[in-house]
């Protein structure tokens, strides 16, 4: 996706978020990068971005989660699909972190990373199932603003 279609994307994310008192901040690239390595993950480039600019919800749960349920990590959060799920069966689940849940993890949103430029969003309702939702980051957060039933469709 261009990079300047995702940050005006990532602006009218923050006013959504504001609206509802939601507290984001940013990451640097550096903060970013380290955390990949320390944590064995590679994010798209988009993802990438999307931190640097609004570093998910800051306030983790019970506290916090915006008006309809959903949690957007902060960078700190996200995990790997193997940290939540050990025992998973999906196909490549090495390729897989989790990046939000929905209503304290009924389920939750995940991301297959196939290169710096390709990827998958999907809803993953149980440790064995993946429902791909879109392969754009910017379609995602529009699905999400929107409070579109695909979100919610596995």
């Amino acid at each position: 996706m261009e990079i300047d279609s995702l940050k005006q994307m990532l602006i009218e994310l923050a006013k959504f978020w504001r609206k509802q008192s939601v507290m984001t901040s940013s990451k640097s690239k550096q903060e970013i990068e380290e955390f990949q390595k320390n944590n064995g993950l590679h994010l798209p480039d988009d993802f990438v971005e999307f931190y640097s600019q609004l570093n998910g919800m800051e306030t983790l749960y019970p506290n916090e989660t915006d008006e309809e349920g959903f949690l957007l990590y902060p960078l700190e959060a996200i995990l790997p699909l193997s940290c939540e799920f050990q025992d998973s069966e999906l196909k490549n689940k090495e390729r897989f972190f989790l990046f939000a849940e929905y209503m304290h993890k009924s389920w939750w949103y995940g991301v297959e990373v196939i290169n710096d430029k390709d990827y998958i969003i999907g809803i993953i309702p149980e440790k064995d199932f993946f429902k791909p939702i879109t392969n754009s980051l910017i379609d995602f957060i529009k699905l999400y603003m929107d409070n579109s039933p695909k979100l919610y469709d596995y």
